[in-house]
């Protein structure tokens, strides 16, 4: 490879002369016949110095091998120098770190550090949203190991178990913190969330859990993973938590859904003799209102006559006081109308009856016939 290089670069050809193509073939063969009395290295280092001094006017001592070896140095410095160069996307945050330790955040563009060993860069993504499932996995990570019920297993604050299906959505918030305070990031999410949702279900009941109080959970649960992120200072920002799957677990979900159902027909029931007792109770109320009404009314009719008798009694008394005779006739003629006025009455007289005839005189008959008759 040397020798190709030799005869190909600017040094010109292998034995030191600017050789033309020649003719003959005996001179083709000497032209590639290796010369054992001559040194190669001298020769390398004379197309060397000739290459320096044609491009920048002087040409280095490179008699003796030190020389070589400063160039191949000098390259060798430079190219490593040229490593320090790296780019940082939009979407990405960087941390250069001198001997391990935080120096500056990178912005985007392209920047450049110090290479290896003394410097590093710690790229990360932070617009990209991860997410960690807990109680099922996806296709995407089928091949984990994981023990799904120990995950979605959860205790209720009244001491019933669900089975419970989550995700958890995050990205970075802090490239220094993230790289810095947490080795494990995605194991730290995992733990925390789970920690957090354990305490959020052991505060809830299930009916609320199974029901309506799904979107309380999740809040809550967000809130309090972040307070723990927060206090890790692991450079976390959670975008949400979402609740997948809220069930009993399945060894006893046919007894719990009898349960439910009888739960909902006490319910209807309940509901059934309410909407009965808010039927019947005005209903018994206005009668009872009506009746004492009546009642009250019959009270004050009954105390309006006895009132009104005690003072035709007492108007009586005081007449009879004045006259007794008349006032006892009196009395007599009106009780005897009461007597006789819905009674059939015959008058007899006493005079006719010496002449052998009975005269008989309906008076009742004669008021009948008095009455106009009806078309």
């Amino acid at each position: 490879m040397l020798k190709l290089f030799m005869n190909s670069g600017p040094w010109g050809s292998w034995n030191g002369e600017n050789q033309q193509q020649k003719s003959n073939k005996p001179q083709e063969e000497k032209r590639f016949q290796p010369d054992n009395n001559k040194n190669p290295f001298e020769d390398f280092s004379k197309k060397l110095q000739n290459f320096f001094k044609k491009n920048f006017g002087k040409s280095p001592n490179l008699e003796s091998p030190k020389s070589i070896i400063g160039l191949v140095l000098l390259a060798i410095v430079f190219i490593w120098l040229s490593l320090g160069i790296y780019k940082v996307d939009s979407t990405e945050n960087a941390a250069v770190l001198y001997f391990g330790k935080f120096y500056k955040i990178a912005t985007p563009g392209l920047n450049y550090y110090i290479p290896y060993p003394f410097g590093s860069v710690i790229k990360k993504n932070v617009t990209n949203v991860n997410t960690e499932e807990f109680g099922f996995a996806s296709h995407s990570k089928r091949s984990e190991k994981r023990n799904l019920d120990a995950e979605s297993l959860m205790l209720t604050g009244d001491e019933n178990i669900v089975d419970i299906e989550f995700q958890v959505q995050w990205q970075i918030a802090d490239i220094k913190d993230f790289a810095f305070n947490i080795t494990e990031p995605n194991q730290s999410i995992r733990k925390s969330a789970e920690s957090a949702m354990r305490e959020i279900i052991a505060r809830t009941p299930i009916a609320s859990a199974l029901s309506d109080g799904k979107s309380k959970i999740e809040q809550e649960t967000k809130i309090l993973l972040q307070e723990i992120l927060d206090y890790y200072q692991a450079g976390i920002r959670v975008a949400s938590v979402q609740l997948r799957r809220v069930d009993p677990p399945m060894q006893v979900i046919d007894a719990f859904r009898d349960v439910q159902t009888a739960k909902a027909d006490k319910e209807k029931e309940i509901n059934q003799a309410q909407a009965y007792s808010n039927d019947i109770i005005p209903r018994a109320r206005g009668a009872a209102s009506q009746l004492k009404e009546q009642s009250e009314a019959f009270a004050q009719e009954v105390i309006a006559n006895a009132q009104g008798e005690a003072g035709r009694f007492v108007s009586v008394y005081n007449q009879y006081a004045k006259s007794k005779q008349v006032t006892k006739r009196r009395i007599y003629l009106e009780t005897m109308e009461r007597i006789y006025r819905d009674m059939d009455k015959v008058f007899i007289d006493k005079g006719s009856a010496k002449g052998g005839v009975m005269p008989y005189f309906p008076l009742n008959d004669l008021k009948e016939a008095k009455k106009p008759t009806q078309q």
